[in-house]
């Protein structure tokens, strides 16, 4: 290997080593903790395992994201020989009997017990199916929103559209029309389809006329504008639909976690004597007018 090459990558890993005490004062899922046990390195007889590499993974796999995935598990792999070696080392200088090395494994062994423990209560709690449910009893109570489904076209004058309109009774196809006549650009190749849209979404004048119209009329007269005279068809009208289950399943899922974490601790500090012997402060608000 160039030398070059060689030292950056060990540099990486050396990074990485440095960043691990830190590291692991964060929540890891058990999710990180892979089932295959097959050896991918060993530091004097002692193995490190798919398992480790699977941890270090999830520690370290943003940090890493923009490389190859070979490279990324060579460099933890490095960074998991450089842990060992280390580790050992400190093991050797009684590291282990500082009251230093006790106070951080108490902290990170009670981190590590939180996050297990209210990821295992949360997971048993937030079934399939009660994300289910929540999706259809949110999506019963979504209010009734009508929408139509529109086709104009728009032309540069009032005799213009009058000949329009002519053309239509006299049978021509609205979307032909729209196609050959339309001076909006967007709509024009879809033959003037606006789609389904509620109150609101399109120009006044044109909410106004369809409001007049039933499915498959358009207006009589020329529907003028900031933009030109119109000529509107009301398709169909329908109620909008929810959102489908699939597309916001993830968002309720997740809001079920948080609530149900939030409502275990909450319930966890009702049975406990608690002395917080510093002042409440309330953190500062964000940009976004958000409490961070």
């Amino acid at each position: 290997m160039n030398s070059t090459i060689g030292n950056r990558r060990r540099s990486n890993a050396g990074l990485l080593v440095g960043a691990m005490i830190l590291t692991l004062s964060f929540p890891l899922g058990s999710s990180a903790l892979a089932q295959d046990t097959d050896v991918v390195g060993r530091v004097n007889g002692q193995d490190i395992t798919a398992d480790d590499l699977a941890l270090a993974e999830q520690m370290y796999g943003p940090q890493l994201a923009q490389m190859p995935p070979d490279a990324r598990r060579s460099i933890l792999v490095d960074a998991l020989i450089d842990m060992k070696i280390v580790s050992a080392a400190a093991r050797a200088a009684n590291v282990t009997g500082q009251d230093a090395y006790k106070r951080q494994l108490a902290f990170l062994e009670d981190q590590t017990l939180r996050t297990l423990f209210l990821e295992q209560q949360v997971e048993e709690a937030v079934t399939d199916s009660v994300v289910r449910a929540t999706y259809d009893e949110q999506a019963a109570r979504i209010p009734p929103v009508t929408e139509r489904r529109l086709r104009h076209i728009l032309l540069g004058s009032e005799g213009d559209a009058v000949e329009v309109i002519e053309a239509l009774k006299g049978g021509k196809a609205f979307v032909e029309l729209a196609q050959e006549r339309s001076a909006d650009e967007v709509s024009r190749v879809k033959g003037g389809d606006l789609g389904f849209v509620a109150e609101g979404q399109v120009l006044p004048e044109i909410d106004a006329a369809a409001a007049t119209l039933q499915p498959g009329e358009y207006t009589q007269t020329p529907v003028a504008s900031a933009f030109g005279f119109h000529v509107v068809l009301l398709e169909e009208t329908r109620n909008r639909p929810a959102p489908s289950f699939e597309s916001v399943a993830p968002q309720i899922r997740q809001a079920l976690k948080a609530a149900e974490e939030r409502r275990i601790i909450a319930e966890l500090k009702e049975g406990a004597k608690i002395e917080k012997l510093v002042p409440d402060v309330a953190p500062p608000q964000g940009e976004d007018g958000h409490e961070h």
